[in-house]
């Protein structure tokens, strides 16, 4: 087993993992799955600045996580959204939470100062992965997204992972 930074080449795999969830689940709110292109525009977004990580066993990728922008606004640039997601057949063991404890890791190092997890309600293993870490819900998007005819909560989750202070520094690269 291996967690290492995302390589372009991972994007059809992750294509194929977070296919599963947007048509069979309302864990993610995209109705169409996006193919390894798209999702290799996607990571190449996020990199160098925030972390994108991939969990590997026996030469497949089996789990990714990664954090991005949580707003556009510049005063959020301390605030990292995190997401995610395990095969399907992969579940309960324990690669989400590897995944999770390295990309926090990673996120405290580079120096930002909060992770944010958006989490369709109910969604008790999201839930529970989250809190094991230490987040806490401080939010509740009531009825937001409507996926296979009905409306969904989504549940915002916060974990303080630096110190505030009066002059932050810049967070670091994740890549450089």
């Amino acid at each position: 087993m291996t967690i290492r930074p995302v390589r372009r080449e991972d994007a059809e795999a992750i294509a194929a993992i977070y296919a599963h969830y947007v048509r069979n689940s309302v864990i993610t709110f995209e109705l169409d799955p996006p193919d390894a292109a798209t999702m290799a525009a996607r990571i190449g977004s996020l990199l160098p600045l925030y972390p994108y990580l991939v969990f590997e066993r026996d030469g497949a990728v089996r789990g990714y996580a990664y954090a991005g922008r949580l707003y556009d606004r510049a005063a959020y640039r301390w605030v990292a959204e995190a997401t995610v997601y395990v095969a399907h057949d992969q579940r309960g063991q324990g690669i989400g939470r590897a995944l999770y404890s390295e990309l926090i890791a990673s996120l405290t190092a580079q120096g930002f100062q909060s992770v944010i997890g958006k989490i369709t309600l109910p969604n008790p293993s999201s839930t529970l992965l989250h809190e094991a870490f230490g987040f806490r819900q401080t939010g509740l998007l009531s009825g937001v997204g409507y996926k296979q005819g009905t409306w969904h909560d989504v549940g915002i989750y916060q974990l303080d992972i630096g110190p505030r202070s009066y002059s932050p520094e810049e967070p670091r690269p994740f890549l450089t």
